[in-house]
């Protein structure tokens, strides 16, 4: 029983054993980290991928969409120019040119049937208030029968539209 409770002897400072288990610790830390490290880059990569790809389609429909306002506004200003060079050639100012030259779509200077119906549906959308019975018809139009709307012909019946309108106001 002396030896075992001799205070004199030098106490022991780990040996093997705890050396061991510092360095599979230390092996198994490392490993953890490298093991975890790879599974949280591999997450964060799918991730980007996902929200990458969906900024990708947001980017293309804003930038379609853009396109699509741009063709709509170059058609607006093209109708404004050839609205303005018709008063500078003689159409009195009480009528509106622009709606002509909305109306053809395919800059060919005459309306055609398909471009008057498509014209005539948007405009009805966008006044809501208004109804088919307020817009004259095709027919109205087309005084040679020919199956487009000349520019002359377009004039001449907003004129008669504008007269009829002054009579009813005339009229009360």
């Amino acid at each position: 029983m002396g030896d075992y409770f001799d205070k004199s002897a030098a106490p022991q400072q780990g040996g093997p054993g705890l050396v061991k288990l510092a360095a599979g610790s230390a092996a198994g830390w490392f490993l953890g980290g490298k093991i975890h490290a790879k599974r949280t880059v591999t997450k964060l990569k799918k991730k980007h991928a996902q929200e990458r790809a969906a900024f990708v389609q947001l980017y293309r429909e804003q930038v379609g969409a853009l396109q699509e306002f741009n063709k709509e506004s170059a058609r607006i200003i093209q109708a404004m120019e050839s609205s303005i060079i018709a008063r500078q050639n003689g159409v009195p100012a009480e009528i509106d040119t622009v709606p002509f030259f909305m109306a053809d779509t395919d800059g060919s200077k005459k309306i055609s049937k398909h471009e008057f119906d498509k014209y005539v549906r948007e405009y009805l959308m966008n006044y809501p208030g208004l109804k088919p019975e307020d817009i004259p018809r095709w027919e109205n139009f087309d005084h040679d029968h020919s199956g487009q709307i000349t520019f002359d012909e377009y004039n001449q019946q907003m004129a008669k539209e504008i007269r009829k309108a002054q009579y009813r106001a005339a009229k009360g």
